[in-house]
């Protein structure tokens, strides 16, 4: 668990960031062979835990890291899920054994069928073919029109109950902004396993160059142990640019039916009111950005909402994709106003 800590810095820090090079030396290359014929060769950093390592097979797999058994890392015995690779011995280039099944395997060895993956907290209700592949225009006010009136009832419930955990604490007089993950700023499904090459071009230069101005938190549609593991892989943790406020899980959403054109649909939401709560007088309509691919997760704050294309296959794509790059000058020329409230994120590639 990430342990909370007061913020240290009245200036930002500011050593020289570490690159892709430095990254590769302090990392292994382990190969995991799952049902003897699929291969994942993974590069993680050598101080990876195997709960992490489980986190990532998670993704590219699907079998839950809950269940997941990884046989080869230690003679005679399952490891830790907090051992890391390096406390292990573990050499670059050490084979690995994973044995599970997919949850959805399972349902459908009980049921007979079921596209659903047995896991209701992990599950959209529907899919909306308009996002499914998150790589539609910018998000446009209102195309996502909330009617259920439940709500604020469970707004209030998931307020009262879910867990924030404070990593660094609020500077006076920052912004916000509020980040998804998944296909936001990484490809949480590329199969190299190489935890640089899954990180969306520019990702670290982009939270360095806006954290002077804006408090980070990071909010990901799956597990805390999951968002957790994600975020120490792709060096968000300990980065000495920028620091992460908090990063909430799937525990802080809920979810609302909506109609977009004449469909309905149910789908979870990313509700800022759960910040704005939770941090009374420091965040607010006026000084919050929230940047996700999918506009339906800001479908209760749409003025607030910055819809960015999803970075998918980036094994083809990074070369060519520059939405972070873009999206820093963005939020560098809006940083200096008094209130966001008024702005039209929708046309935000063309501000000037």
């Amino acid at each position: 668990m990430v342990r909370a800590e007061d913020a240290t810095a009245s200036e930002d820090p500011n050593p020289a960031e570490p690159g892709d090079d430095e990254m590769t030396r302090e990392s292994l290359s382990i190969e995991v062979v799952w049902k003897g014929t699929e291969r994942y060769p993974l590069r993680v950093p050598k101080y990876a835990t195997v709960i992490s390592i489980k986190a990532l097979l998670e993704e590219l797999t699907e079998v839950d890291a809950g269940s997941q058994k990884l046989l080869g890392l230690i003679k005679g015995r399952l490891p830790s899920d907090t051992d890391t690779l390096a406390g292990l011995g573990i050499q670059d280039g050490a084979r690995v054994r994973l044995v599970g099944t997919r949850a959805a395997d399972r349902v459908q060895s009980r049921a007979g069928s079921s596209w659903q993956d047995g896991d209701q907290d992990d599950a959209l209700a529907i899919l909306d073919p308009g996002d499914a592949d998150g790589a539609g225009g910018d998000y446009v006010e209102g195309e996502d029109r909330v009617v259920s009136t439940d709500w604020p009832a469970k707004l209030a419930q998931t307020i009262s109950t879910a867990e924030v955990r404070i990593m660094h604490a609020p500077r006076a007089g920052r912004k916000l902004a509020v980040l998804d993950l998944d296909y936001t700023l990484f490809d949480c499904k590329n199969m190299s396993g190489n935890i640089v090459e899954m990180a969306r071009p520019g990702l670290h230069e982009f939270l360095a160059a806006i954290y002077p101005y804006y408090d980070l938190i990071v909010w990901s549609q799956t597990r805390w142990h999951v968002v957790e593991c994600k975020i120490t892989l792709l060096g968000m943790v300990t980065h000495p640019r920028y620091k992460l406020t908090t990063a909430l899980d799937i525990s802080s959403m809920f979810t609302v039916r909506s109609v977009r054109g004449n469909r309905g649909v149910e789908h979870q939401v990313k509700a800022l009111d759960f910040i704005w709560a939770r941090f009374p007088g420091i965040y607010d309509r006026r000084n919050t950005i929230h940047i996700d691919d999918l506009g339906r997760n800001f479908a209760l704050n749409p003025q607030n909402g910055l819809k960015i294309r999803a970075y998918k296959r980036s094994e083809t794509s990074a070369r060519t994709d520059t939405e972070l790059y873009k999206l820093t000058r963005y939020l560098l020329a809006i940083s200096p106003l008094p209130t966001l409230e008024y702005l039209n994120h929708a046309q935000w590639r063309s501000y000037r």
